[in-house]
C-alpha cells in the first residue's frame, strides 16, 4: 500500500487532461461550422454573380449592338459588386464579389452572334467579429452565354439563289450545267428551277454551299457538346409536268442529306464519285431493269456515255431475280410510284436501297389515290407538285450517334402560287425496310453509316444538304421533259433548337 500512494490522483489528472483536450477540439469544431457553411455558400454566390453579369449584358443590348461595339463597352477589368445596404450587416464593408466580362465570336457569318463570358470571384476575407485570423476560401465561377441575335433560321431560297452567273464562292447552291432557271418569264416569276435533259449526263446533285455563301451557318444547328446535327428540309418537286409524259419513264428526284463531299474534289474528276457520300429521299418510278433500253443509272454499265451512278442496287418483281422468288422478299414493282430511302457510301459507286413506301397504299375516304394517278392499267404516275420533307434527328447515346428520320409527303403547289411552305404534314409515310437490322416503328428510319462531323473543327465542312434528280436519258433533249423544283426550306430541329436567343452553359 505504501508503494501505490498517489496512483488515484495521477489517474484523475490523466482523465481530466483528456477531457480538456476533447472538449477543446469539439468547441473548435463547433465554432467553425458556420464558417464551413459560409464557404459552401460562396460557391453559390459566385454562380449567381456570374449569371448576373450575363443577364446585365443582354439587358443592355436591346439595340442589337454588333460584336465590336458591345465588346468596346463592356469588356473591362474586374468590377466590384456590393451587397445592398438593407441586406448587409455592415454596408460599408460587405463586398459581394467581383466580375468581369469577355467576348468571342460565335459565328463567322452573323455579326450579331457571339459568346459572352462572365467571370465572377468571391475573394478570401477574414471572418468578421472573430479574433481568429483564419479566412474563408475564395470561390470562382465562369458562365458562358451564346447570343444569337434575332436570327430564327428560317430561309426561303428564291430564284436568285440559283443564279449560275454568280461566282462559285457566292452561290448558295453548287449546281452543274444541267440545271437551269425556267426559260419563260411566267415560270421565272414562280421561282422554278428546271432540270435540262441531256443525253450524256443522266443525274444531277445540287448541294448547299453554306460554308462559302454566308446565307446560313449550319454550325449554329449543331450541339456544342455532343456534336449531333439535326434539321428539317423540304422542297416542292414536279416530275415531267406535261400530261401523261410520265408513261414508261424512269426517274427519281428528291432531297439529299449528310452530303459528305470534299470541296477539293469537283464533279467530272474521277476522284469525285469515289469521295462523295450521302443519303437520299426520292420520288421514284421505273419500269425495271429488263425493260427495253432502261436508263443506265439503273444498270451496271461502265460505258463512258452512261456515267454510272446506281449500279445494280434495285431488285424488281417479275424479272426473274432469285431474291424475288421468295414471296416475303422486299422487291419493287415496275411502273409504280414510290418514295425510297437510299444511301451512297464513300468509295462505292452503287446506291443501296434501304427502305421504300408504296404510294398506292395512300387513299382518301372516297377510295382515290392521294399522291398518284393512273396512267394506264399497269402504270401509275405522280401528281403535279408534291412537297416532300425530311425530319432528321441525330441522337447520341453512350458516345455513339445514330440518324433517325421521318418523311412527310403532301400535295404541293399545284397552281404555282406564292404560298409559303410550312412543316404541317398530313401524311408521315410508312416504310418497308429492306434491311431487317432496323426493327421498330415503320415511320421512323434509322441508320448510322453517315454521321455528322464536327463542323467547327474542319477547314472544309461538308455541304451536308442537297437535292437531286436522275432522269431517263433516252428522252430526246429537244422534248424538254423536265423535272422542276421550287420552294426549298431549311429549319433547325430537335432539342437543341430554341425560340429564345439565350443559351446559358455552366462550366
Amino acid at each position: 500500500m505504501k508503494d501505490n500512494k498517489g496512483a488515484l490522483l495521477i489517474t484523475i489528472i490523466v482523465f481530466l487532461t483528456m477531457a480538456g483536450i476533447l472538449g477543446s477540439s469539439i468547441g473548435y469544431f463547433l465554432q467553425n461550422v458556420p464558417y464551413a457553411i459560409k464557404s459552401v455558400n460562396t460557391v453559390e454566390q459566385s454562380y449567381y454573380l456570374a449569371e448576373s453579369g450575363l443577364r446585365y449584358a443582354i439587358m443592355e443590348n436591346k439595340d442589337e449592338k454588333d460584336y465590336d461595339e458591345l465588346r468596346a463597352i463592356y469588356e473591362y477589368g474586374k468590377r466590384e459588386v456590393y451587397i445592398p445596404k438593407k441586406a448587409a450587416s455592415t454596408p460599408q464593408t460587405d463586398l459581394a464579389g467581383k466580375f468581369r466580362m469577355e467576348f468571342s465570336r460565335a459565328s463567322f457569318h452573323n455579326s450579331k452572334g457571339m459568346f459572352i463570358h462572365s467571370y465572377a470571384e468571391i475573394e478570401k476575407k477574414a471572418r468578421p467579429y472573430s479574433k481568429n485570423p483564419l479566412v474563408q476560401a475564395s470561390s470562382k465561377r465562369q458562365l458562358n452565354l451564346e447570343y444569337r441575335g434575332k436570327n430564327n433560321f428560317d430561309l426561303e431560297f428564291k430564284l436568285e439563289h440559283f443564279d449560275q452567273n454568280k461566282s462559285e464562292n457566292k452561290r448558295v447552291w453548287n449546281l452543274t450545267d444541267t440545271f437551269f432557271a425556267a426559260n419563260t418569264k411566267k415560270l421565272r416569276e414562280k421561282n422554278i428551277l428546271q432540270l435540262k435533259s441531256n443525253s450524256q449526263w443522266n443525274w444531277v446533285l445540287a448541294s448547299l454551299n453554306w460554308g462559302k455563301s454566308g446565307e446560313v451557318d449550319l454550325r449554329e444547328y449543331q450541339n456544342a457538346i455532343t456534336k449531333v446535327l439535326s434539321y428539317m428540309i423540304q422542297i416542292n418537286i414536279n416530275c415531267y409536268p406535261y400530261p401523261n409524259h410520265q408513261k414508261d419513264k424512269d426517274f427519281m428526284a428528291g432531297l439529299n442529306f449528310r452530303v459528305m463531299n470534299d470541296s477539293r474534289y469537283k464533279p467530272g474528276r474521277e476522284s469525285f464519285r469515289e469521295r462523295i457520300a450521302y443519303y437520299g429521299i426520292s420520288l421514284f418510278k421505273s419500269g425495271g431493269k429488263k425493260q427495253g433500253n432502261p436508263p443506265c443509272w439503273l444498270m451496271k454499265d461502265l460505258s463512258e456515255s452512261c456515267n454510272q451512278l446506281l449500279g445494280d442496287s434495285f431488285i424488281f418483281q417479275e424479272e426473274g431475280e432469285k431474291a424475288c422468288e421468295d414471296p416475303n422478299a422486299e422487291c419493287l414493282v415496275p411502273n409504280v410510284p414510290y418514295v425510297i430511302f437510299w444511301i451512297k457510301r464513300e468509295n462505292r459507286e452503287e446506291i443501296e436501297l434501304l427502305a421504300y413506301s408504296d404510294l398506292r397504299n395512300i387513299i382518301d375516304n372516297k377510295g382515290n389515290y392521294v399522291f398518284i394517278k393512273k396512267l394506264k392499267p399497269l402504270d401509275w404516275g405522280f401528281r403535279e407538285w408534291l412537297n416532300i420533307g425530311v425530319f432528321l434527328k441525330e441522337i447520341e447515346s453512350a458516345g455513339q450517334k445514330i440518324n433517325e428520320l421521318q418523311v412527310g409527303l403532301r400535295l404541293g403547289d399545284i397552281n404555282n402560287s406564292e404560298k409559303k411552305t410550312d412543316w404541317t404534314y398530313p401524311s408521315i409515310l410508312r416504310f418497308v425496310k429492306v434491311s431487317h437490322s432496323d426493327p421498330g416503328s415503320s415511320t421512323i428510319l434509322s441508320d448510322r453509316n453517315l454521321l455528322s462531323v464536327d463542323l467547327r473543327a474542319t477547314d472544309n465542312p461538308p455541304d451536308e444538304i442537297g437535292f437531286h434528280a436522275l432522269y431517263d436519258n433516252t428522252i430526246p433533249s429537244s422534248k424538254k421533259y423536265n423535272i422542276e423544283f421550287k420552294s426549298f426550306r431549311l429549319d433547325c430541329y430537335g432539342a437543341d433548337c430554341t425560340e429564345t436567343t439565350e443559351r446559358i452553359t455552366q462550366f
